[in-house]
């Protein structure tokens, strides 16, 4: 349990590297790229040293790779829209909408595997839900067109992270125990690649100068991409089901914390006690029953 709540405590920090990253020059397309290359080259690093052969890229099945191609094309759009949110919104809310990626999976899970969802669950939507509104409605007309689009993109962000979460189990599934290395190297580095010509297409350099830039995008890399995640895929097989997704509602709790203090963001009482309720919502909701 301690290296998944480590593990979400890192990953928080992730919006607050794009958002710092930003007054440099370094565009969240681009933060997306540097963050899933250099993870990934630390993560295909790691997996050469792993005694388990599962976790090398090479054996990877063919289904496995397709599924790892699937969620590499989930992930990019979930980064894309993550960080544009991120820089209209700021780290906290972009990170909390993201997170409704909860009701996405559990509305699969009804209409597709068949599971039934108790009384707490749809308490837990529409709680979520009223919060979003506390804290949209205020603001949708007076905070301009920025706020809306960081809205809307960081809504988007939780149907592609919903996507990406499905295919990386998948992933997992075809390439069995013991795989999660090859799984997270072959997804950053097929990540980094779609994001190439996005970048390009929109005209982004993809050079980072060195002093601040570089160490920032290094930064970011590493703790989010290689460190955040390998903790916690390590801690979701010690951790009880019931607990984890409680336990990863600390990734949106403190990425807010840090925009309110680190980057001194004014919040009204509407919005504290909005944000308040979606995350008891979304909380009700990662139980289901």
């Amino acid at each position: 349990m301690f290296q998944l709540i480590l593990g979400a405590c890192i990953i928080s920090f992730s919006p607050v590297f794009v958002k710092l990253a930003a007054p440099y020059g370094i565009s969240g397309d681009a933060a997306a790229f540097h963050r899933v290359l250099i993870g990934g080259v630390c993560l295909f690093l790691a997996s050469l040293t792993s005694r388990e052969p599962r976790s090398k890229v090479w054996n990877m099945p063919r289904s496995g790779f397709n599924w790892s191609l699937a969620c590499a094309a989930f992930f990019t759009a979930d980064l894309l829209c993550w960080h544009l949110s991120i820089l209209y919104l700021g780290p906290g809310l972009a990170t909390l909408f993201g997170n409704f990626q909860v009701f996405l999976l559990a509305a699969w899970g009804i209409v597709f595997l068949r599971e039934k969802p108790g009384l707490r669950f749809f308490a837990g939507i529409a709680l979520a839900m009223g919060g979003l509104f506390a804290i949209v409605a205020p603001a949708w007309t007076s905070a301009g067109h920025d706020f809306q689009l960081g809205v809307i993109f960081g809504l988007a962000t939780g149907v592609f992270y919903a996507g990406f979460i499905l295919t990386l189990n998948r992933s997992l599934a075809e390439c069995g125990d013991g795989s999660q290395l090859a799984a997270m190297t072959t997804n950053s580095l097929l990540t980094a690649a779609m994001l190439v010509p996005v970048c390009l297409l929109r005209g982004e350099s993809l050079a980072l100068d060195f002093g601040m830039p570089l160490l920032l995008m290094t930064a970011y890399g590493i703790s989010s991409q290689f460190v955040g995640w390998v903790l916690i895929s390590r801690g979701l097989r010690e951790t009880r089901t019931s607990l984890v997704g409680l336990i990863l509602l600390l990734q949106p709790c403190l990425a807010y914390v840090w925009d309110l203090t680190i980057f001194s963001r004014p919040a009204g009482l509407a919005e504290i006690l909005g944000v308040a309720a979606t995350l008891t919502g979304i909380a009700l909701g990662a139980r289901r029953r």
